[in-house]
This record gives C-alpha cells, structure tokens and sequence, in this order.
C-alpha cells in the first residue's frame, strides 16, 4: 500500500512513470527547473481519496517520509521522479539504480540470480553486488562508503560513488535536501552555499529592447565581488576569494532611485552610475549621479549631472561603462524631453565622459550627443587606447547595428553592421546586441537576429552573428558578418540572450541561450578576425548566466545561477566555470 501510494504521489506531483521492471523507478522530468519541480514534491499530500461508492479511503503515510524530509535528486537541472525515495545510510545517500543510470546515458546489466549490477559509460565499467562492501572499477576493487541495497524490488545505489566514477560532478544542498548531479560537461561544476537572499538569474529581458542589469560580477585583486540591487534596501555587496569562500557582506545606500550600472575601474575604484526621472523637465534637476567609492566601498567621490533633455534614465536599454588612462566612459539609453512637434518624448543614446581622478565632467551628450542614434535599444562602449568604440541596436536614425568610433572628441566612423528593413522607428527589428569588444586588429559586435531576407517580420526564428569590423575601416563593405548558427526560418529557435567575453586580444568566447526546437546553452570561440576556434556546441543542463557579465578567470569565465523562488536561496547558487583550452 506504501509503495503504491507513493507511486501515484509522485506521478501527480512530478510525472507519468515509465513501466517498471527490478531496478527501474524514474525518468527525467522534462522540466527546466529542477528547483521548481522539487517545490511541487514537497506540497503536502492528499489525505485520502473518494471511492467509486462514495466512501473515503485515507491515505497511511506512517511509513513514509514527509515531504519537507524527503531527498530529491536533479540530473543536469532535469528532476527525477522514483517511486522509491532516495534512501540514506550512515550519511550516504543510495538513489534507485535505473533512474540515475539512464539518466547519465549508462548500459546496464542486472543479474537477478548473483544480484550483480553492471554498468558501462565511456570506457569505464562498473561492478556492485547486492550488500558487498566493496565494487570493482575496470577490474580493480574500491571499497565503498556504503553498498547498493535492495529496497521493495528495486536495486539502489550509492549516488556519489557511481557518479563520480562516471565522470559527472555531484554536489549535495542540505537546507534544500537535493542532490544536483551533473554528466560529464565541458564546464566544470562546484557549488558554494555562501548567498543568502541573492536575485534570480532569470533575468534577461530582451525583446524589442533591452534592459539595465541588476547583478554585476566584478574580480579584483585576490577577490570576488558580487554586487546586487535590493531596491528600496540599497546594494547589497558581498566579497569572496577567487574560490568563492566568502569574506564579507554589506549594504550600501542607493544616492538615487535607479541603478543604471557599475564599474570597476583601472584605478581599483567602483564607479555606480544612479539616475531618477525628470517628466517636469526641469534643467536644473539632477538626473544622474556617477558615484566613485573606495576598495572598501566608501564614498569618494559624485558627480551630479543635470540639464541633459532627460525625462527617463536608462529608458529601453541598457549602461555599459569602461575606464582606460584615467577617463570613464558612460554610455546609456535614455527617454528624451516631449516634442512639440509630435507631442511625443522620444528614446536615444546618451554619453558621459569622466576624469576619475578628479571626478569631474568631461563631456555630457545632452539633447544631440555627437555619437547620436534614435532609437538606441542596447547601448556598449569600449576603449581602444585614445579612441572610444560605441556600438548601438538603432530602430530609427540610423536603423542597423552600428558602430562608431571615436577620436578626439570627434567621430570618426560610422559604419553599419546589420541594416534592418521596415520603417524608421517601428521598435520591431527582430534583432539583439549581446556584447561589443576589442580585438588586435577588428572591433567585433555579436548578437542575434532574425532573417533579414528571407521571411523578414515573418518568421522569430534568430541565428548568431558576429560582426567584424576591421580598425580604419571607412566602408560598411569592409565589415565581415559572420553566422555562427544557420537555424532555419521556419525551425522556431529563438536566440534572445547573447553575450560576448574578451580572453585575450585574439580568444573571445560567445555564449547564447536558444529556446524553442532547440533550447539550451551553447558557446563558441573565435579568434580576433571572427575565425572559429570551437565550433558552437552545447552545455547540456547548464543554465545561463541571465542578465550579467561572465567574470573572466585566466582561460575561464564563470557565472552563477540561483532561483528566487526557492525558500532556500543559501542553497540554490551554483557556481559554473567554463574552461577555454
């Protein structure tokens, strides 16, 4: 009755089960969440259930773990549901045998009179008997923490033993009581239960336009910053060695409402860009604050800036800053004073320019910036010694990605990377701009974008883009659009997260989250001319980074993934380190 019992709880929590044979109890749920199907799991069970005759049977779950107690196990983020619990022994977990093992791709062979299991995954093979203390590994015997066991007809095994020899990453989240098992992955797995009350990194909000970060990753010196907007609450900012053990946290206040973005400089010092809404228009009111604080995060410095023909900071996009020789770069979005021809207020870019040292204003855009684009949907700026590099997601004046260089308070180079069909200002160009920067000889631009030829505002399907424009280029002719991806129009893969991380002046990695037909992470690598170094391939049961920088680590980035709607945010971080050969 137990067992039966349990079977149709899990069925109706998780999914429908496979039919079952000695050793079978699980498949992966197709879910992306693990984290939210093990919510599901730990609801309270039903009481009991109506009969055909109109009595009432009630449910016995003496015998039977309680939900909130019960441990789950997810298998590359895919949560897998058994109609046996995991067990435990002498604090070792034993999970059913088929559900783990199929999970991870493995061949299995049960021998029902030996009580023997066999298990086979690239080139290894694995041998544990029934209650022996020890297994053999291609041959040679390992003694085991606890053996496989034989619960209601079905085989358990040890989870971290057979795991590991199997080449996957297991981490355990006690507070969450879930086991996270990873298959063999180019990117390399730990988890470091050290945040508590961290944002989601389901953040990436690109649709026609984009959006500021709230999360921002930050390597300095011998640490680790993470820095995040709590709204009302201030920034919350917390500090960890390179391992990711933490040192400490704090809170400091906001200087305004908005948070535009944040920026270590070469100086080792944070520039926080802070903004507030003028729809009085006033000229003299200040609108954005750049703030520069101190190794310890002590205020050292503010810039007040006012009378820019700004009603709305960070309006429909996105802040992208840099530092090089003692100048700060802010370049944003922003939503402009009402225009009395139309009566309508308007969005564009807008560029400040900062000397760090002094804090004081170098250059403010105000109504008509020199590097000026309306619409301007994504924003970035990058340094390339005295010149200043900028790349914008224009609807409008112009309608293309385009990029632009400066030089001397002047631009020099107006070139577009993907022109867009349709009217000036539609807000719709099927497109994205993930990332900009700055390679030995090319500036490159990434991003993703629908056909705009073929079906063009017909079809969502987008495919990867790179664009490398050659330094002195003086013609659109001269710029290389490179695809990295040739999904077909009528396919359905949407590619709406792209990001695009600098190694060195010659390795760049490209990062993109598909969904649809397709879903999943993916990467790349190139080297500075836009040539493929790694053909794109798949981080299978990786989540992406969401809305935030990849902090680079040597030939390793790294990013974090954490759900807040776990009432077990502590637990939930998973840290993922992507190494680059």
């Amino acid at each position: 009755m137990i067992k039966t019992i349990y079977k149709i709880f899990t069925a109706m929590l998780c999914i429908a089960m496979l039919p079952l044979t000695v050793g079978s109890s699980a498949s992966a749920a197709a879910a992306d969440n693990c984290q939210t199907e093990i919510s599901k799991a730990r609801k309270p069970r039903p009481s009991g259930a109506l009969n055909q005759d109109g009595t009432y049977t009630k449910f016995d779950y003496s015998n039977m773990p309680d939900p909130k107690e019960t441990i789950f196990a997810c298998v590359n983020n895919q949560f897998l549901a058994t109609d046996v619990p995991v067990q435990t022994e002498n604090g070792f977990s034993l999970i059913p045998m088929r559900a783990l093992l199929e999970a991870l791709g493995a061949d299995i062979a049960w021998d029902g009179d030996s009580r023997t299991v066999t298990v086979k995954l690239q080139g290894k093979t694995i041998v544990l008997q029934i209650d022996r203390p020890d297994a053999s590994v291609n041959g040679r015997t390992v003694e085991l923490d606890v053996p496989a066991r034989m619960k209601d007809g079905r085989v358990l095994i040890p989870t971290r033993f057979v795991s590991e020899q199997l080449g996957s990453a297991v981490v355990w989240q006690p507070k969450n009581k879930a086991i996270m098992i990873y298959k063999p992955l180019q990117a390399e797995v730990t988890a470091q239960a050290v945040q508590t009350k961290t944002l989601g990194t389901d953040d990436y909000k690109y649709g026609n336009y984009f959006s500021t970060a709230k999360r921002f990753l930050l390597h300095k010196k011998n640490r680790v910053v993470l820095v995040e907007d709590m709204g009302d609450n201030g920034l919350r900012v917390q500090e960890f060695t390179p391992a990711f053990d933490k040192i400490e946290e704090k809170m400091i206040s906001k200087e305004l409402p908005l948070l535009g973005g944040i920026h270590l400089g070469e100086d080792g010092c944070y520039y926080v860009v802070y903004g507030q809404p003028n729809m009085e228009e006033s000229p003299t009111k200040t609108v954005y604050f750049i703030v520069k604080y101190d190794d310890s995060w002590t205020k050292a410095g503010q810039i007040d800036i006012s009378d820019v023909y700004v009603t709305d900071p960070f309006h429909a996009g996105n802040v992208t800053m840099d530092s090089h020789n003692g100048k700060l770069a802010v370049y944003s979005t922003r939503q402009r004073y009402l225009t009395p021809k139309d009566g309508l207020r308007h969005q564009s870019n807008i560029t400040f320019l900062a000397d760090m040292k002094s804090m004081t204003l170098l250059y403010k855009g105000a109504e008509w910036p020199r590097n000026h684009v309306s619409h301007s949907f994504a924003a970035y700026v990058r340094f390339d010694g005295d010149k200043i590099i900028y790349a914008d997601h224009g609807d409008a004046y112009p309608r293309s990605v385009v990029l632009q260089v400066e030089q001397r308070d002047r631009i020099v180079s107006e070139l577009d990377i993907l022109k867009f069909p349709g009217k000036i200002g539609d807000n719709y160009t099927g497109a994205h701009v993930g990332g900009l920067e700055v390679a030995k000889d090319n500036y490159l631009v990434a991003g993703s974008s629908v056909s705009l030829t073929e079906q063009y505002g017909a079809s969502k399907t987008k495919n990867v883009y790179l664009g490398v424009v050659p330094k002195g280029a003086k013609d659109a002719k001269e710029v290389n659009v490179v695809w990295l991806t040739d999904h077909a129009v009528d396919s359905g893969v949407d590619i709406e997260e792209t990001h695009l991380v600098k190694l060195n002046d010659d390795k760049f990695v490209l990062l993109w989250k598909e969904s649809g037909n397709n879903e999943g992470l993916f990467y790349a690598v190139v080297d500075g001319s836009g040539k493929q170094l790694y053909r794109p391939s798949a981080l299978q049961g990786v989540p992406s980074p969401g809305h935030i920088d990849p902090l680079v680590s040597g030939d390793s980035i790294i990013w974090y993934q954490s759900d807040s709607r776990s009432s077990n945010e502590q637990d939930t971080t998973m840290l993922y380190k992507l190494q680059i050969d």
